[in-house]
């Protein structure tokens, strides 16, 4: 169990990335894929009759994937990756999966809990994985019952499904010493590497005016206020990570009302939620692959978590979230 890794609100991490990237991914026809098993929920089974086969950019270096599986029939579904974490597809079960099936993302959605979606890594697998130029296949499952955040689930799933055009797509080759020499800089579209020790969440950048900071060690999630606007907090909090060497990761968004940043380095990853509030605006940053070990203590100004515990952490996470939805305009 202590390798089990289980992230509330990573959800927004894979939720947003998905909702803003899906327009860019091929997709295999669900019709076409086939689906056994049982996916089950506080003893509820989630019914998983469909899966959509999404391209994702490589990660890590290494050429993925993306498995969605839903109760719904996804066909006329533009977004199915972000529908399905939203639950407008039934139960879903969303897996980033590497060719040789490791699983480095898991999304868990089901009907049955109300704490969802969230996001699990550490325990579930995906076993005899086969990938063709054509097809994949796989058996996904969990080692019996786990919990999450006081809610049981349970996997078990055989599939098989055609394989989208340009899925798996090769990771370019790094480029030959000699092509460096005219001092060409490195594109900022290149993925991150992950080199040394983790970055200190407290060496993060913070954008001028900053207040109520609040560091969740246990869902490694920053939150504060801004007396300045939407986009004028946005502007600066990027210019502030570009400066300290943040790139640009697929699944941003900057609309009238709200901000979604997405940055990477070093194999960290940070979801930034930007939302008005009266005159200002709140932000909501969840990280990955920052050391949590020693978080700088909250503002004098700060308020602490309601509840001070996980659920109460959650609950009110889960509840922003629908309230930013409710701000980002149909057909986004």
């Amino acid at each position: 169990m202590k390798n089990r890794r289980l992230l509330s609100l990573p959800a927004a991490a894979c939720l947003f990335s998905a909702t803003m990237i899906c327009s860019l991914h091929t997709l295999a026809a669900a019709d076409k894929s086939t689906v056994s098993g049982k996916f089950l929920g506080d003893g509820k089974d989630g019914k998983i009759q469909h899966l959509v086969v999404q391209t994702h950019e490589p990660f890590n270096d290494k050429a993925a994937i993306r498995l969605v599986f839903t109760e719904k029939d996804p066909s006329s579904s533009k977004k199915p990756d972000f529908d399905a974490a939203f639950k407008k597809l039934g139960s879903a079960l969303i897996l980033s999966v590497f060719k040789d099936g490791g699983v480095f993302g898991c999304e868990v959605a089901h009907a049955a809990h109300p704490k969802s979606p969230f996001s699990a890594l550490g325990e579930i697998k995906v076993q005899d994985f086969k990938a063709t130029d054509s097809e994949v296949s796989g058996h996904v499952v969990t080692p019996g019952e786990l919990d999450a955040f006081g809610q049981k689930w349970q996997v078990d799933l055989t599939f098989t499904a055609p394989l989208p055009k340009g899925a798996f797509a090769a990771v370019e080759a790094p480029e030959p010493k000699s092509a460096k020499k005219g001092g060409k800089k490195k594109s900022d579209d290149e993925p991150a590497v992950a080199t040394g020790p983790k970055m200190p969440v407290g060496q993060l950048p913070l954008p001028a005016g900053a207040h109520d900071v609040e560091y969740k060690t246990i869902v490694q999630q920053i939150a504060f206020s801004a007396d300045a606007s939407v986009s004028a907090v946005a502007k600066d909090f990027s210019a502030r990570l570009k400066e300290q060497g943040w790139k640009d990761a697929s699944g941003s968004l900057t609309g009238k009302a709200n901000a979604i940043l997405k940055r990477k380095l070093n194999g960290a990853e940070l979801t930034i939620m930007v939302q008005p509030a009266g005159s200002g605006c709140t932000v909501k940053m969840f990280t990955q692959g920052l050391d949590w070990s020693n978080p700088p203590a909250a503002g004098a100004a700060s308020k602490p978590a309601k509840g001070g515990d996980t659920n109460s952490i959650e609950d009110e996470a889960n509840r922003l979230i629908k309230d930013a939805l409710k701000q980002i305009p149909k057909g986004f």
